[in-house]
């Protein structure tokens, strides 16, 4: 596995040091690094974007600092949960303003200088200065944690979408979404991802009929396998989803009136249609201010997170969260994370390098998980499709189990799919009815520490009836995984 400071380009870095992989590193020693200074120095720092890394690097500051911080945001909320947008139009939750984790009085209590429906149209880097609609600002540090933008798979003339198609972005639009679905009886959903399956599933909770359309030969094509995403295919199904895959649809400039989708082979009648097609990252400022941008899109950062621009990077430029590339633990390749536990670790090593506590961020696995009804699923590492693309070799193991004692009520199955690399394990698929995060918490681990897969086979797993069965199921998958190891071994021979 590569380390991150073999792509980012450490070298040569202004006030750049060396990355542990896999580890945000933190130093807190009396020798300050080069880029420690004193607070008077650098007492104005400008945040643009209220999202997940902004804010918890705002209040990261705050906790190590008496510097003057604000946070320039186009938004209307700040310091809201975005992924538990769905749960709410399911009913779960009561309402969108449940989902707000700290109000604007909080900030204003921490003296952070909160500006909301405040647009930033520009980023002057030699005159260290903010532009937006209403005025400037200068600073002595800058965070750049402008987020993604949804991806809209549409060619119109208007630069609006029409009335009657939806995206879930920020808090506004979940709730413009919420009011149409009082009246709507039919919603089609356009993409296969979390947001698309979690919103569908939702959407059955209502009553309303929902299709759910990917251009993608199966859902969650970027993070699982075939096999894998035909388990939660059959979930949605049989919640009353219609899911239909390897379609485009055409979505007409006046569907408001017309309601109708066009796909290659049928007309597809909707009330609303909500597009889940992905993100991508937010860099036009970034851009227009002369910082460079890699080959995945997203902002090009160090070790400790500051961007490049030109030959050299920025000691006083920061970028985090969605528009920032990260590095792949295993591939070593650039790539994008669209993670809200990627977001707030790198609110953290920002924060602390601002203040002068040199932290730097590593790799990624990028550990995820979602939930559909009864239905928990997610990953870590490779899958297969990008172990191919990649020209990596693996070897899988596979095992359906039950999370509980067969004779215990409420077990559930369990489907786990293990992939190696090497003889070690580079990847983790899950699904079933609970016990999913834990596992892959754990699996991410062994990724991160290389472990092979006798460490697996020798792994000691717990049990009680109400929470396991005597074997846990990620026993067999390994074992699984060693034949499947041998037999390769035996036709190598």
């Amino acid at each position: 596995m590569k380390s991150m400071g073999s792509n980012s380009g450490a070298k040569g870095t202004e006030g750049g040091s060396s990355r542990t992989e896999g580890e945000i590193q933190e130093n807190i020693s009396e020798n300050a690094s080069s880029n420690s200074r004193t607070e008077k120095e650098f007492a104005k720092v400008v945040i643009i974007g209220g999202g997940a890394c902004g804010m918890a690097t705002a209040t990261k500051i705050r906790r190590q600092s008496d510097f003057d911080i604000t946070v320039l945001s186009w938004d209307s909320h700040t310091a809201y949960s975005h992924c538990g947008i769905p749960f709410v139009l399911g009913k779960e939750i009561e309402s969108l303003k449940k989902l707000i984790v700290k109000p604007l009085a909080f900030f204003r209590e921490n003296k952070i200088n909160v500006k909301l429906n405040e647009k930033v149209t520009s980023i002057d880097l030699n005159g260290q200065v903010v532009i937006t609609g209403e005025g400037t600002y200068p600073f002595d540090r800058l965070v750049i944690a402008t987020g993604s933008l949804p991806f809209i798979p549409r060619e119109s003339r208007a630069n609006i979408l029409p009335y009657g198609i939806f995206t879930l972005r920020s808090l506004v639009d979940g709730m413009l979404f919420e009011k149409a679905l009082e009246t709507a009886r039919t919603v089609c959903i356009i993409g296969g991802g979390t947001i698309g399956i979690e919103c569908a599933s939702a959407l059955t909770k209502r009553g309303i009929r929902t299709t759910l359309i990917t251009r993608g030969n199966d859902l969650l094509t970027r993070q699982f396998d075939s096999d894998m995403s035909a388990i939660v295919r059959e979930h949605l199904e049989s919640l009353g989803v219609e899911v239909i895959t390897g379609e485009s649809v055409i979505l007409p400039e006046n569907f408001w009136k017309q309601k109708t989708l066009i796909l290659r082979d049928r007309q597809l009648p909707a009330d609303l249609v909500l597009l889940a097609t992905g993100v991508k990252p937010e860099t036009w400022l970034a851009r227009e201010a002369g910082i460079t941008i890699g080959k995945a899109g997203g902002i090009i950062v160090n070790e400790m997170l500051q961007v490049k621009a030109g030959e050299k990077f920025l000691s006083h430029v920061y970028a985090g969260g969605e528009c920032a590339e990260v590095i792949d633990l295993i591939t070593g390749e650039s790539r994008l994370s669209q993670l809200g536990t990627t977001a707030r670790s790198m609110a953290d090593v920002i924060g602390n390098n601002i203040t002068g506590k040199h932290s730097t961020f590593g790799p990624l696995a990028d550990p995820w998980v979602a939930v559909a009804g009864d239905l928990q699923f997610g990953g870590v590492g490779l899958t297969s499709g990008q172990a191919e693309k990649q020209g990596i070799k693996t070897v899988t193991g596979f095992s359906r189990g039950r999370t509980r004692a067969s004779y215990y009520p409420g077990r559930k199955d369990l489907y786990i799919k293990l992939l190696f690399k090497n003889n070690c394990l580079a990847g983790a698929q899950l699904a079933g009815g609970e016990g999913i995060k834990e596992r892959i918490d754990a699996l991410s681990l062994a990724i991160r520490k290389e472990a092979t897969i006798k460490d697996l086979l020798n792994l000691e797993t717990c049990y009680a009836p109400p929470v396991s069965t005597l074997v846990d199921p990620l026993t067999p998958a390994v074992k699984a995984a060693a034949r499947n190891m041998r037999k390769i071994k035996g036709k190598g021979n």
